[in-house]
């Protein structure tokens, strides 16, 4: 990792632990669509693609975008923040009052 270029709010970072906390250890992968869809909603697994680069770090663990979508998007920084929501993934086991999201910022 060259650079950090992903920065998160102090209510990301306590809720990122906290997730840690439930399911153990995983990445954060921006996930966005071709058109560079500034605000969207960060995904969590236990690892990485091949095609994924880390730009950092948040709250301990690993920030990962494509190869191809950063490139698309012109390698921005990252900003992370969760917004108020019912997260509920049965499949996961995971329940959550927020959702992680991720904004481009040029």
């Amino acid at each position: 990792m060259a650079s950090q270029r992903v920065w998160a709010s102090p209510k990301a970072v306590d809720a990122i632990i906290h997730l840690r906390n439930q399911v153990g250890n995983f990445v954060l992968r921006h996930v966005g669509n071709k058109e560079g869809e500034p605000e969207v909603r960060l995904t969590h697994s236990p690892v990485s693609r091949d095609d994924d680069v880390c730009i950092g770090t948040v709250g301990g663990v690993l920030f990962l975008i494509d190869r191809t979508h950063d490139v698309e998007l012109g390698y921005p920084d990252f900003h992370v923040d969760v917004t108020p929501t019912t997260l509920d993934d049965d499949e996961a086991g995971v329940r959550a009052q927020y959702h992680l999201v991720s904004r481009a910022v040029a």
